[in-house]
């Protein structure tokens, strides 16, 4: 059993290149886990990743506030606390706060097969971030 404390948590800012406002990201060390890469992160009211993909999908489980969440070619939705989303493997998306809301989810990458990082694109647009929702 291998057990990671708060202590050994990563703790900075989201980097501006992956997220678009304020975002605090909590990250388990690299190889806590041989399977998984887990990170809690906080988004401030508005803020969002960039689209990004997955080699092997991402599961986020939605802690507090409201997610907004889209995955190419359609429409956000909103997802309460309590909530999961699941991408599939090398699924275009991305996720954030509502306007509202502050948010904090776990983001479990898996790394079976992988180091289950991340492969990070462009911004999501005013105009993506706030189409209208499904």
């Amino acid at each position: 059993m291998k057990v990671v404390t708060v202590k050994d948590m990563q703790t900075g800012p989201g980097p501006e290149d992956w997220f678009t406002g304020t975002v605090w990201r909590d990250a388990a060390p690299v190889g806590a886990s041989p399977d998984v890469a887990v990170n809690r992160v906080l988004f401030e009211p508005g803020a969002r990743t960039h689209w990004h993909t997955h080699p092997e999908g991402q599961i986020l489980y939605i802690i507090t506030g409201t997610c907004r969440a889209a995955r190419e070619g359609e429409p956000p939705v909103e997802v309460e606390a309590g909530g999961v989303v699941y991408f599939a493997p090398d699924e275009k998306h991305w996720h954030g706060a509502t306007p509202e809301t502050y948010m904090v989810h776990m983001a479990i990458n898996i790394a079976t097969t992988t180091d289950g990082g991340t492969d990070w694109l462009e911004p999501v647009t005013d105009e993506e971030y706030g189409s209208r929702l499904r």
